[in-house]
């Protein structure tokens, strides 16, 4: 089978969206499927990795294009209104008006078609999959129409409820083969905002890639590695600095901690980059904090993961914002595999990704007391740590397993060829 993936997220850009697609490509190929990943971050033509997509976003660099782009652009435009069957006129206009709605993207989305086209023209496509419901989607439904190629998209959360103009996101997804959400808090979410035939959605949790993700070093070496001490006790963190994750929720937190019991050795370490690191830094000066939480930036897999062993609890408590959510948590999964008990907070798929009191525990958002609580209910008892981190390794094993998650995408493929 012959799969054309469409994505922004990819490597060597790093998070949970990557993640996916890194996994999806790798399980896939391993059972013998040929998958063609176009991105925007990686060029590797023999891995059959292309960077095509392109990240223009200024309408006066549409001037510094020849008569082959312009050329290229009513083409389209044509292609869309008279060249594409089974919607109606109106939903044709629509795709249209969406494609001009904002002029600063119109280069990006021009190049990028453009050079999707000559790829797919250049090889058989079996079957597109759109690594979100956002601007992969659209490219991907175009090319879908163009071709005749049934397609899919994954949706993960913040990209399909954000709604589009004249919502065409809601035309695009209930006018394609099939959708793949990560649980079901996410499937009902989906029926809710673009009202999508429920039999069109199918659930596949994310999952851990379980050969790559061994560390072989003991908990005793790697922390001797990175200077720190057998009895502190670690608090990590693995995320994107984004404003509704919560870092100043489990910061307060751990001061009120040290303010009532300063001689616990607590240590806190953040994995990741972003928007909110200026705004975090300042809060961890204001508190006095800055020798017991450390921020550690983005890092490389193997270094991720050897803090995922030498920690003693995960945490990280997201809050709704408006428009955005946590569409699951791979974190959590991650931590569990690597026996970690996790806290995790009460929205979106937090609540799936986390068996409230088994592989970890749940709070309200911004509940600074109850977090503290259930961190110190983690310090005070080795027992409830080590169940409970036993508990959510099985559980990884057993549901979120990638090489299961891959036999789970292939049938939803065979079952969309053998009914287009």
């Amino acid at each position: 089978m012959n799969i054309a993936l469409i994505t922004n997220n990819f490597l060597p850009k790093m998070g949970g969206i990557t993640n996916v697609m890194v996994n999806i490509t790798k399980n896939l190929r391993e059972k013998g499927e040929k998958i063609y990943v176009f991105n925007k971050s990686m060029q590797d033509e023999n891995r059959l990795y292309f960077n095509v997509l392109s990240n223009a976003t200024s309408f006066s660099g549409i001037l510094s294009h020849n008569i082959k782009f312009f050329y290229f652009q009513f083409f389209l435009i044509f292609k869309i209104l008279f060249s594409i069957k089974k919607i109606s006129l109106r939903e044709r206009i629509k795709l249209i008006t969406f494609y001009c709605f904002y002029p600063k993207f119109i280069v990006r989305r021009i190049i990028s078609i453009k050079n999707l086209v000559k790829y797919l023209k250049k090889n058989e496509i079996d079957i597109i999959l759109s690594g979100s419901a956002n601007i992969p989607l659209f490219y991907s439904y175009i090319l879908s129409k163009w071709f005749k190629i049934p397609m899919l998209t994954i949706a993960h959360g913040d990209d399909f409820i954000v709604q589009n103009p004249l919502k065409i996101k809601t035309h695009i997804l209930n006018n394609i083969q099939g959708i793949v959400v990560t649980n079901r808090i996410m499937k009902k979410l989906m029926l809710k905002v673009h009202q999508v035939n429920s039999d069109k959605i199918n659930i596949i949790h994310l999952g851990v890639d379980i050969n790559s993700s061994k560390v072989e070093e003991s908990v005793s070496e790697l922390r001797n590695k990175f200077g720190i001490k057998n009895n502190d006790f670690i608090i990590l963190t693995v995320s994107r600095f984004y404003p509704r994750k919560g870092f100043d929720t489990v910061v307060r937190a751990i001061k009120l901690i040290i303010d009532n019991k300063p001689e616990i050795p607590i240590k806190y370490f953040i994995i990741g980059d972003g928007e909110e690191r200026e705004n975090i830094e300042y809060l961890i000066k204001q508190l006095n904090l800055e020798n017991n939480v450390i921020l550690l930036g983005a890092v490389d897999d193997i270094t991720k993961n050897q803090y995922y062993t030498l920690s003693d609890v995960f945490v990280l408590v997201p809050e709704v914002k408006k428009n955005s959510i946590e569409g699951f948590g791979i974190v959590y999964i991650e931590a569990n595999f690597f026996k970690l008990p996790v806290i995790g907070s009460r929205t979106g798929g937090v609540k799936i990704a986390i068996e409230d009191g088994k592989s970890g525990f749940l709070i309200n958002p911004k509940d600074i007391n109850d977090l503290k609580e259930k961190i110190m209910m983690f310090y005070n008892d080795d027992r409830l740590r080590q169940d409970i981190g036993e508990y959510g390794h099985k559980r990884v094993i057993k549901d979120f397993n990638w090489k299961i998650n891959a036999l789970l995408y292939l049938n939803i493929f065979e079952r969309i060829l053998n009914t287009n």
